[in-house]
């Protein structure tokens, strides 16, 4: 009888809302010691970890379609760069090899707070709390980083937060740490971009903190040069009717590799995840995605296209996990992939893990080529066949971006634009 009395109990909403609201409680509202993590404790456990575990092997299903043995293979060393100058741009942020300019230098509007990581440890303590145990990248990056950026946002800020990553350097690693608090109400854009060149490894790791209320359009451009190997890592953690709007084109790099890893916390929250992937000759093209519907009343959606030539390859790899509490979940993920060569490869794997039953869940995969009867119909009209390829390709792509708002759809044709102009022939 008392089993059937608690199941009665854990089934009343009343009941599962205190639930939702106990588990999916903010850190920085327990002020406990044992749960403040200095910067510099976040680091050491790191590197104790990636020393115990290093490089994920063949055999680790989150790695199994991405060949990092180049990565692998390569003694990196972390770049010793200092950044002196002062830029004029506001709401601009400069990274050189994951170091970046002194916060004194850095000029804001009204709305955003800057510190170095070491001086805040309520975030420190969140991206200690964020982190996946054991996650690889997090570890190698979190091992070798001096200090991170620590970004307070307490009001809509009209103007977008540009931070740019610039590499250079043959065998040199840059680990960038950033962490990023939205208040309640809060509304920003980051407009980030990663270049540059030499075999060097980027290894950023991101937190993106969304309070209740509070909107974040996050718009990356990955387009590093044909040498250089790129595993990122961004979290992002999601309070009541907040909305996470992320958007990707990844244009450049040897082996490029975006994880996102979401956690839908409390009710009604939203998120958005679009990407483009574009890869030619023997590059290899990762993005992975994570979605945790921890709440009710949450939505997600993605939508992944890619486009793979020469002997390139690329995977998606997706998953969508809903607890037995969120109930009306609606999520949705799509992939789809234009192949222009036999000789390219396209993995994809979609993945749901469902403990509720009152939602609406999707995914779909589609692999193909570019459509024959629409090419000759363009060449019919007087069309070249490059450029009736090239037509073709930015049709797909645009499907993704072209619902965008500025000043992120313009910011993320440039390279799709570029990237097909001067390779599809």
């Amino acid at each position: 009888m008392f089993i059937f009395w608690l199941m009665e109990r854990l089934s009343n909403p009343v009941i599962k809302h205190w639930h939702l609201k106990s588990k999916n409680q903010d850190m920085e509202s327990l002020p406990m010691p044992h749960d403040v993590v200095s910067f510099e404790r976040l680091a050491a456990d790191a590197a104790s970890r990636y020393a115990d575990n290093g490089w994920p092997g063949s055999k680790d299903e989150a790695w199994r379609f991405t060949n990092i043995n180049a990565i692998r293979k390569t003694e990196f060393s972390p770049a010793d760069t200092a950044i002196t100058g002062t830029s004029s741009e506001i709401n601009f942020i400069h990274f050189i090899n994951g170091v970046h300019q002194p916060i004194d230098n850095m000029s804001f509007n009204d709305g955003i707070i800057c510190q170095k990581l070491t001086d805040n440890a309520g975030l420190s303590s969140a991206l200690a709390a964020a982190i996946p145990h054991g996650h690889h990248v997090a570890d190698f990056a979190l091992a070798h980083a001096s200090d991170g950026l620590a970004i307070t946002i307490d009001q809509v800020v009209d103007n977008p937060l540009q931070m740019i990553f610039d590499y250079s350097g043959d065998g040199i690693s840059s680990h960038p740490v950033v962490v990023i608090k939205l208040l309640p109400g809060a509304d920003l854009t980051i407009l980030e971009e990663h270049k540059g060149d030499g075999a060097g490894l980027s290894a950023p790791v991101m937190l993106f903190c969304v309070e209740e209320g509070a909107k974040l359009h996050h718009a990356r451009r990955l387009i590093e040069s044909d040498q250089r190997y790129h595993l990122g890592l961004n979290l992002v953690q999601q309070k009541s009717k907040s909305v996470y709007s992320g958007d990707m084109v990844m244009a450049g790099g040897d082996i490029t590799r975006s994880e996102t890893q979401v956690s839908l916390m409390e009710a009604d929250a939203q998120s958005y995840l679009n990407a483009v992937y574009l890869g030619r000759d023997a590059q290899m093209r990762d993005v992975t995605s994570r979605i945790d519907h921890d709440a009710p009343d949450c939505q997600s959606f993605q939508r992944i296209h890619g486009v793979l030539d020469n002997q390139s390859k690329a995977v998606f790899q997706g998953k969508v996990k809903v607890e037995r509490y969120a109930q009306k979940t609606d999520g949705n993920q799509m992939s789809r992939t234009l192949i222009l060569s036999r000789e390219a490869e396209a993995n994809t794997k979609p993945e749901l893990e469902i403990y509720a039953d009152d939602v609406t869940c999707s995914h779909g995969a589609t692999i193909g080529e570019l459509d024959s009867d629409q090419l000759f119909y363009l060449m019919s009209r007087g069309i070249g066949c490059d450029e009736a390829r090239q037509m073709l390709i930015e049709a797909f792509l645009m499907d993704v971006v072209d619902a965008l708002d500025d000043p992120k759809r313009e910011w993320l044709i440039e390279p799709i634009e570029h990237w097909i102009k001067t390779r599809v022939s």
